[in-house]
């Protein structure tokens, strides 16, 4: 009986275990810098160089090279130290600044559908009182209802004809006045 309880609190655990949702993890941008060879193979030889001047200096019994070689060794070391963290620094410094220019993107997405959205909110809107504009003032006529026709009366004789409208006249357009 022990273990017949024992499976299912073991299943019971796996089926929560399989609820909770699990984060990738995300390297950090120091992570991502330094994994790149151009950043990684100065930082090596930099350890390596300074390793062997400091065990050639400092621990070792018998020199194995001269002075003038011991100073050529820890200046290259150095300066490939010093080439690896500017390598590093401008990586850092990139990558914050593609962050920012990716937030500034987003941010400008948002807004551009928020301004999407309100633009056509308001000519949804404006469609709809061009509608109810057009639906009170409507200048056509039902020639066959009794109040739209009273207006067509005819202006000579009291007798109205259908479909009857007045003349207009307009004088010829001139283009110039002189």
């Amino acid at each position: 009986m022990s273990r017949v309880l024992d499976f299912r609190d073991l299943r019971e655990r796996i089926l929560a275990g399989e609820e909770e949702e699990f984060e990738e993890e995300v390297d950090s941008p120091l992570q991502i810098e330094g994994r790149e060879a151009p950043t990684l193979v100065p930082f090596a030889l930099s350890v390596g160089l300074i390793g062997f001047w400091f065990y050639d200096t400092y621990l070792a019994e018998g020199s194995a090279v001269g002075e003038g070689t011991k100073r050529m060794i820890l200046t290259t070391g150095v300066v490939s130290a010093g080439f690896g963290l500017g390598r590093l620094t401008r990586g850092l410094t990139a990558q914050d600044q593609n962050e920012r220019y990716e937030r500034l993107l987003d941010e400008a997405d948002t807004k551009i559908e928020e301004l999407e959205k309100e633009a056509q909110e308001a000519e949804e809107e404006k469609e709809a009182e061009q509608e109810a504009e057009n639906e009170s003032n409507s200048y056509h006529f039902d020639y066959l209802s009794a109040e739209d026709s009273s207006y067509h009366i005819p202006s000579i004789g009291g007798v109205s004809a259908f479909g009857q409208e007045g003349v207009i006249f307009r004088p010829p357009v001139q283009e110039s006045l002189w």
